[in-house]
């Protein structure tokens, strides 16, 4: 016997198919490719929308290409992608599995039919050359249709994913939009429709990048937003893009202010955290803090990886008065705010004995100074401010919050300036 062309060893083999195999047999393979496909693949094994999507799929599939037709002038299959395999890979879209998915189902279907196709030319009553071309043929003619599939099956997957994500995004972006303008009151709908508990504890996120860091990857802030979300203990987290450099997120953390591991934020990227809230109220509150805690963070000189709200609320709200924060620092810190090097330091330990509640040797401990040395540096302080420190004690903090936010206040401008030294009266 002459050796076959590819054609003919193509029209060979669904001959052999139709006149070898009963229906019955057939069906029989057609369900163990499907089951081994199914198996294969972790995520489907137990989903049996999936497992019904996917036999369908593998019958239609097949009958294609049983009934694909070669010529010398074209030796490859022409088979077209059954509607139902298009169905399988919506599906797998709408379930929220990722793309690897799909082409691990059709390289285990490639695996399950090059099985099939090995064991059956093993058994045909035709020559070894035969037998060999048979087996190249094969090769070659189902990789090329199970790549071709699943170029076009990775489109439909796409395609149905990007529509999913439009209208999941449209819907979340827009639902929260609602709860935070107060027009949606409905924890429970509202949670429905996120997917999200509305009416446990949260506590709202916001990531941004900096100036400097434009050519960062803006898809990088949902994944940092989870594993901040999970440095704190968070149980779910929920987050929408606040524009093309910016991210809202929202995490369930329970009553205790959680506290973010700040060394997972990358350079370029910063971080402000609200107050935990409860139900709808607290998911706007905590929210609106953070927006705070970033507006302060964005002002401010100093240059944190996170800013939690807790640490600046005063200042926060100060900061909306930038005269009133100017006259306090003015007036709490008079004689300790030059940029020297002595101000710096009585001012360090200005904050020291502060924190520690007035207790010379904590402060002492803190600084790793003598205490003597705080001492004479809190002698040197009250002389400079004019009164003991004990004295308005919380106003002093509150300045010396304001002042390293800040820094010094901008000279008041004298009314001389603009009526050349003349009172109109």
């Amino acid at each position: 016997m002459e050796t076959p062309s590819t054609a003919q060893a193509g029209e060979w083999m669904r001959s052999y198919v139709a006149d070898t195999l009963s229906r019955t047999d057939l069906d029989s393979f057609i369900d163990g490719v499907a089951q081994s496909m199914g198996a294969d693949v972790p995520e489907l094994s137990t989903d049996a929308e999936i497992q019904r999507d996917l036999h369908w799929a593998v019958r239609s599939q097949f009958r294609l290409i049983l009934a694909a037709r070669t010529s010398d002038a074209s030796p490859r299959w022409s088979v077209p992608v059954a509607p139902e395999a298009h169905s399988l890979a919506r599906t797998i879209a709408r379930r929220g599995l990722e793309l690897r998915v799909l082409s691990q189902l059709y390289h285990a279907g490639h695996r399950a039919v090059w099985r099939f196709v090995t064991e059956f030319v093993h058994r045909a009553d035709v020559s070894a050359e035969f037998k060999v071309q048979l087996v190249v043929m094969m090769w070659e003619q189902t990789s090329e249709v199970m790549n071709a599939m699943l170029e076009d099956l990775a489109a439909t997957y796409t395609q149905e994913r990007e529509r999913l994500l439009s209208g999941a995004f449209s819907m979340r972006v827009n639902t929260i939009r609602e709860i935070l303008d107060g027009t949606q009151n409905s924890a429970a709908d509202a949670s429905a429709l996120l997917g999200y508990p509305l009416h446990r504890v949260h506590t709202a996120l916001v990531l941004w990048t900096t100036d400097h860091a434009a050519s960062l990857d803006s898809r990088m802030f949902e994944p940092l937003a989870s594993r901040l979300a999970r440095s704190a203990s968070a149980t779910e987290i929920i987050c929408v893009p606040s524009g093309a450099r910016g991210l809202w997120a929202w995490m369930v953390t329970g009553d205790v202010d959680p506290v973010l591991d700040s060394s997972l934020v990358v350079p370029g990227v910063r971080v402000a955290m609200g107050r935990p809230g409860s139900g709808l109220d607290g998911f706007r509150r905590t929210h609106r803090e953070a927006q705070a805690a970033q507006g302060l963070a964005a002002r401010s000189r100093r240059r944190v990886p996170v800013t939690d709200y807790r640490d600046v609320e005063l200042i926060s709200m100060l900061s909306a008065r930038p005269d009133a924060m100017s006259a306090l620092v003015d007036r709490e810190l008079a004689g300790l705010l030059g940029e020297d090097e002595v101000a710096a330091r009585l001012r360090e330990t200005l904050r020291a004995v502060l924190s520690h509640q007035g207790n010379l040797e904590a402060a002492a401990r803190h600084l790793t100074v003598h205490k003597n040395t705080v001492r004479y540096r809190v002698q040197q302080i009250e002389e400079r401010l004019g009164r003991r420190i004990t004295h308005r004690a919380l106003h002093l903090e509150l300045a010396l919050d304001c002042y390293d936010a800040f820094g010094a206040p901008a000279p008041a401008v004298s009314t001389d300036q603009f009526t050349g030294g003349r009172v109109d009266g």
